[in-house]
């Protein structure tokens, strides 16, 4: 069997083998010569006269700007710690919070100066006529109009309205 081969293909398969076949055979000589062979080693020398006499350098003093104010801050500012934290405020005595007395105003009557006001209490309670100036559930009644009723306790008060909006 012949091999079908382009002659140009041939000669370079013979250059790249003669060429694998010297560089191994450098490799081995010099793998062989390895202990006969001596390197000039330079030694590193700093080259001062005496440590800080005639170096040529700056001190690190002459560089305290730049210490001062890094590169890489963004405004290349000395530091400034934050101004200390505002004392907290000083709490108020707290509000008593206003608790619905659960009246409903269901009727308002106005004859001359006599008013009374018709209030319902809880679900399952009978309503009751209350005047001016009566006490229910705690509540005082300070004043009764054709709108509704105000009503008042320790010193809040609410409005009851005939027909809330």
């Amino acid at each position: 069997m012949r091999l079908r081969i382009a002659p140009i293909t041939a000669i370079a398969l013979v250059v790249v083998g003669c060429l694998n076949l010297a560089l191994m055979g450098e490799i081995t000589i010099r793998a062989l010569s390895n202990d006969k062979a001596t390197s000039t080693r330079s030694m590193w020398e700093i080259g001062l006269s005496a440590i800080g006499i005639a170096t040529g350098r700056k001190p690190v003093e002459a560089y305290a700007e730049i210490l001062a104010h890094p590169v890489f801050f963004k405004s290349r500012q000395p530091f400034v710690p934050p101004p200390p934290a505002p004392p907290p405020p000083q709490m108020k005595s707290p509000l008593a919070a206003v608790i619905d007395p659960g009246l409903a105003v269901g009727g308002v009557m106005m004859k001359g100066t006599v008013s009374k006001a018709y209030l319902t209490g809880r679900p399952g309670t009978d309503g009751v006529w209350a005047y001016q100036g009566e006490t229910i559930q705690g509540w005082t009644i300070t004043s009764i109009n054709q709108a509704g009723v105000r009503i008042e306790q320790a010193g809040r008060s609410i409005d009851l309205q005939l027909y809330p909006k």
